[in-house]
């Protein structure tokens, strides 16, 4: 069976369309799109005819994006270290709601003056450490300056939690869900048919991969400057009619991408995405990730880390090679290294998530260390020789691919 994909990892609000101009001046506001939270009904009620799908999801990165506050015990949430005052963090442990974020970096929700709002400090879990959180860099700031008034319906409910109402503030389950996904069940639960529910698997690569992008491609809605997500979308329905996601500007750096197009900072896979040879032939989310979670790092269908999922397609013999007789003959790396890696040089750690360099660039493409020669943009070999000069990188490649520029 076909899988789907709804691109997971930790934090945002992300989409594309092709020459959309990050404008941050106020746009003209109109009633904000409606769902029917009525139509929803809870992942629980799939379970008992889809039990082996929710069982895998239940432990999933997708069932991680936002929960309770719960600093000890088996059902533990927190990784934060509250233990002692931090300048950094306006807050305490006894002010958190909601914890958002498990393994790159942890935000926190609280109630001031009546509303859900983000907390502006941010647990980063390779670093151990708060780091503030401002938001400077996000087109949203100058709507959402003072961070008591930065309201969680606005900028974070809607793409961590499922079936939205901005106007009530409510939604209708926390996290990433089956509904999330697969649209409104209630339908369906009453009635099972294949016409009732939105299967991505079933929809054209276009309306699928929307799905995806509604929360993995960094934009802005239609029609207002103040929400951070697709207000009003749901799978099915063509995304770009509620969100336009950012486009590179070539030669230019921007919050999302780096001067050559690739990720400057998590959650723009989508955009990037949307640039590959793989989009172009017409490939999907859903041929590398599981939406229902598996037992491989950001719910890949094969490992990445050990080249299962990258030589499905690719490799000696196959229609897109490469045609080599070894992984080294292609890598010049020990055939186990992270260099013989096809993530290594094909989906380097470019973007900064709570520290740099750990989201990685779905262009796909080799980035050869001659970009970094402007100083600023990073290549896929020095990203792990960083004890080495970008020229020394170039010399090393230049040797092994004369075409490489």
């Amino acid at each position: 069976m076909r899988r789907f994909l709804f691109l997971a990892v930790t934090s945002a609000f992300l989409v594309t369309a092709f020459g959309y101009s990050k404008d941050t001046t106020q746009a003209p506001q109109v009633p904000l799109p409606q769902i029917d939270q009525a139509a929803y009904v809870g992942s629980e009620k799939c379970a008992p005819c889809h039990q082996s799908y929710f069982d895998s999801w239940k432990g999933s990165p997708h069932n991680k994006m936002i929960r309770p506050a719960v600093a000890e015990g088996p059902g533990k949430t927190i990784l934060a270290d509250f233990s002692k005052p931090d300048p950094t963090r306006p807050f305490e442990l006894k002010d958190v709601k909601w914890v958002i974020g498990h393994r790159w970096k942890q935000r926190f929700i609280g109630v001031v003056n009546g509303e859900e709002v983000v907390f502006p400090a941010q647990w980063s879990i390779q670093e151990k450490k708060w780091q503030a959180y401002t938001g400077k860099s996000d087109w949203w700031y100058p709507q959402h300056p003072d961070w008591k008034t930065r309201s969680n319906f606005k900028l974070c409910a809607g793409c961590h939690s499922t079936g939205v109402d901005p106007k009530t503030q409510t939604w209708t389950e926390l996290n990433i869900t089956c509904e999330s996904c697969h649209g409104p069940g209630k339908a369906h639960a009453a009635q099972p048919t294949k016409e009732n529910v939105v299967n991505p698997a079933r929809l054209s690569t276009e309306r699928s991969l929307d799905v995806c992008l509604a929360c993995h491609q960094a934009g802005k809605p239609k029609g207002t400057n103040d929400y951070a997500w697709a207000v009003g979308y749901e799978p099915g329905k063509t995304l770009t009619n509620y969100w336009q996601g950012f486009e590179p500007e070539p030669g230019k750096q921007t919050a999302e991408f780096w001067a050559n197009g690739t990720a400057h900072k998590n959650r723009v896979q989508g955009n990037t995405y949307t640039h590959s040879v793989m989009h172009a032939r017409g490939l999907q989310c859903s041929n590398c990730h599981d939406a229902h979670g598996s037992r491989n790092t950001s719910m890949t269908i094969k490992s990445a880390s050990t080249n299962a999922l990258c030589s499905s397609c690719h490799g000696p013999g196959k229609s897109v090679g490469p045609e080599v007789k070894s992984i080294t003959e292609h890598t010049h790396h020990a055939p186990l290294s992270t260099g013989s890696q096809c993530i290594g040089c094909h989906m380097a750690n470019l973007g900064e998530n709570s520290v740099g360099a750990e989201a990685r660039d779905h262009t796909f493409r080799f980035i050869s260390p001659s970009v970094s020669l402007d100083g600023k943009t990073p290549n896929s070999c020095n990203t792990c020789h960083k004890d080495k000069s970008v020229e020394w990188a170039l010399d090393s490649v230049k040797k092994w691919y004369p075409k490489v520029k």
